[in-house]
């Protein structure tokens, strides 16, 4: 409930990301009891690291001004006492649509129990990976180490969401479905390459590629696959395009090129998990002792700007 609870109030932040919502609002939404809400928020002002919480009365002109900053307009409720909500910048986080938490088919318990147990996953994906996994399965004990929780109450949460389908597991952990937990703000053509291929696999029942590693300094990088692919796949789009034009056909955008014409031909079946070689030898269609960037990412740099625009 507080992993819930912090998302809530941080979804209503405004740019400076500071929040003024009332209480009363928060057990209306959330269907929560008031002493519910109330004790909740009483642990919260222990997550100093996360955010502060100030507690001000707006009868004095000081804490009304500072209440008419956050919600930015003229404050024209009661007189009672009102938390204020100040979230610092996080040091890592991912990226979660708000819809989870309006979902009515699933209780308060699962919703919070899934923001954390993302907060597991390997970066960039909704991927768990468990250590000292046995017979390929998950080791629930680490899952519930790292949550703070018992094992007999990660089993049964896990089992709740996998019936419910929102989770599923994987050779050594389990990986989220539930379309909320999102892997980027998808903004470049290597998110939607990475997007599109991650939901392919999903629908194949395959475990998709992570998209990022770590170098020998353990810094993370992008995978290479993802890199090297990118500009190939652009540069097929690109001659689909042109082909489109001269032919007066309707014109795919770049992520129905991939997900309707590339992924469906090439990759009819996927194997359980798939590796960015299997990929990068049926797209790039060449030797792997050929340098695998061609002129395709000469295409991919010069069209760039214009595709995104």
């Amino acid at each position: 409930m507080e992993a819930l609870l912090l998302y809530y109030i941080r979804t209503k932040c405004n740019k400076d990301n500071a929040s003024a919502i009332g209480e009363k609002r928060i057990q209306d939404e959330l269907e929560l009891p008031e002493s519910t809400v109330e004790g909740y928020i009483k642990k919260l002002k222990e997550y100093t690291d996360i955010l502060s919480i100030r507690t001000l009365i707006p009868s004095n002109k000081n804490d009304r001004a500072e209440i008419e900053k956050i919600l930015g307009l003229h404050y024209d409720g009661d007189g009672r006492k009102k938390n204020v909500y100040y979230f610092h910048d996080p040091e890592t986080f991912y990226y979660l649509k708000p819809s989870i938490i309006y979902r009515t088919d699933i209780d308060n318990e699962i919703k919070g129990f899934l923001i954390r147990l993302a907060c597991l996953c390997d970066l960039g994906t909704t991927k768990i990976y468990t250590a000292n996994s046995r017979k390929g399965k998950a080791n629930i004990s680490s899952i519930a180490s790292d949550l703070k929780i018992s094992r007999e109450k990660a089993t049964s949460l896990l089992n709740r969401c996998e019936k419910m389908g929102l989770i599923k597991p994987i050779p050594r952990g389990y990986i989220i479905l539930e379309d909320s937990f999102l892997l980027n703000t998808e903004k470049t053509c290597e998110d939607i390459v990475y997007n599109t291929i991650y939901k392919h696999c999903l629908d194949k029942g395959a475990v998709p590629p992570n998209r990022h590693e770590f170098n020998r300094k353990g810094q993370s990088i992008e995978c290479e696959g993802l890199t090297i692919l990118t500009p190939a796949i652009f540069s097929k789009w690109s001659m689909h395009i042109q082909e489109a034009n001269k032919k007066k056909e309707p014109l795919l955008k770049f992520n129905e090129y991939i997900r309707d014409v590339l992924l469906p031909n090439r990759f009819p079946t996927l194997p359980e998990e798939p590796h960015w070689e299997y990929f990068k030898k049926a797209i790039l269609n060449i030797s792997q002792n050929n340098h695998p960037q061609s002129n395709g990412a000469v295409l991919y740099k010069l069209e760039l700007t214009i595709f995104i625009f």
